[in-house]
């Protein structure tokens, strides 16, 4: 018999599992499915505008600098940017589309150089208030996913009721699911957890367990890593100590059929370095 070649035999091999190759490499279907489900988090361009230089502890002066200098031109180019490292949908932080600054007809032209660029609005990083909401309408955006600034569970049930967009708590200080679903009141139809792996790991928190305590109200992720617990300095997925692989087969195993939305504000590089190589990291375990 020939002896067939590395290309033949791996063709060979993942025939036997519903893989296809095409001319450029090896693409699954499930890979390909998997692409559609990851998002880019625009927080990762927290320090955009100071050349990817900054603390954690100023967040907010970053915040009201992206305020101030996103415009037309500035989102047009992250947007070119996001597309062109092979993402097909974004969660944007509140301060590339901020209610101080973007009225109905720039909000319609947010979402036209999102189509233009095959991007998909799917979530709204930040607070919860009417403006917001108001936002995630214009932008045809389903939820938020963040802070409750200051709502009861039963204020925020109705303003996301008034609006028809959901809201999802974000664990930062918390060390548990259940800590950070006690501020939502335990969950409901509109309020749930968007599950940040990085924070977990930041407490100290093991992230497989705390996503299946909050099984069905774990309605939309942040996928981040970190170099240690204590501290919030990230890095590349799989490469710190949180364990996010572990995450991922909890997802599925509490039948998960959100987001994954990939999240990295480094404080000292540019996170478009990383974004093919951790979007690839994440389709090769979805």
């Amino acid at each position: 018999m020939n002896e067939i070649n590395r290309r033949q035999f791996i063709h060979a091999a993942l025939a036997t599992t519903g893989v296809w190759l095409t001319q450029t490499g090896c693409v699954s279907t499930s890979r390909s499915a998997a692409r559609k489900r990851i998002a880019f988090n625009t927080a990762n361009l927290v320090a955009r505008f100071t050349n990817y230089r900054f603390e954690l502890k100023h967040w907010g002066e970053q915040h009201q600098k992206t305020v101030a200098l996103t415009d037309e031109a500035a989102w047009t180019a992250i947007c070119r940017d996001i597309a062109a490292v092979g993402f097909s949908a974004v969660e944007i932080w509140e301060a590339h589309a901020a209610p101080e600054s973007l009225n109905r007809d720039q909000a319609a032209s947010w979402k036209r150089i999102l189509a233009d660029h095959g991007l998909r609005p799917i979530a709204y990083a930040g607070s919860l208030r009417r403006e917001t909401l108001q936002i995630c309408q214009w932008l045809g955006i389903p939820h938020i996913d963040g802070g409750l600034r200051g709502q009861t569970p039963e204020q925020a049930t109705a303003l996301c009721q008034e609006f028809g967009i959901g809201f999802n708590i974000e664990n930062h200080p918390e060390k548990t699911a259940a800590e950070a679903l006690a501020k939502v009141g335990g969950g409901n139809d509109w309020l749930g957890l968007c599950v940040d792996t990085g924070w977990f790991g930041t407490q100290a928190a093991n992230v497989p367990e705390q996503i299946r305590a909050a099984g069905k109200f774990a309605r939309h992720t942040h996928i981040k890593d970190v170099k240690a617990a204590g501290a919030h300095e990230t890095c590349l997925l799989g490469e710190g100590i949180v364990n996010v692989a572990g995450g991922l087969t909890a997802l599925r195993d509490i039948g998960y059929t959100g987001w994954y939305s990939w999240e990295d504000e480094p404080e000292d590089r540019n996170p478009f370095d990383s974004a093919v190589r951790n979007r690839e990291w994440l389709e090769t375990r979805l």
